[in-house]
């Protein structure tokens, strides 16, 4: 069976393409800190780095193309919110969900702001 996507991992905060036999083929070194999360989807690979270590105003959500190659940087919502899960993509949209719980949705061609959905607040 043959994957449509390499085989991808974070070691060591970096991004890394590992071959069959479980070696590093080739990486790409964080902006920053260290990658803390990752999702491949066809064509791009989307990047949810730590904060720490990041110039202020500068998202820790961002995109790379299938060489590690950077395509863009998310327009966040809010500098003082950053990205705390990336979602799914569905329809050129790109779902992610920040640390106050705000559903954030993104173009995933330019990572320009399409929405963001504030959290329900509970009742009782």
């Amino acid at each position: 069976m043959k994957s449509d996507f390499p085989a991808l991992a974070v070691i060591d905060g970096k991004l890394c393409q590992l071959t069959r036999e479980g070696s590093k083929a080739g990486g790409y070194t964080p902006i920053a800190s260290g990658v803390a999360e990752f999702r491949h989807a066809p064509l791009r690979c989307y990047i949810r780095e730590h904060t720490f270590g990041l110039l202020p105003g500068l998202p820790n959500l961002y995109c790379l193309d299938g060489a590690f190659r950077l395509l863009w940087m998310a327009e966040w919502h809010d500098p003082a919110d950053p990205c705390a899960a990336i979602g799914e993509e569905k329809d050129g949209v790109l779902l992610t969900r920040s640390a106050s719980g705000c559903t954030v949705r993104l173009d995933v061609h330019t990572g320009r702001l399409l929405g963001v959905d504030l959290p329900l607040a509970a009742t009782g």
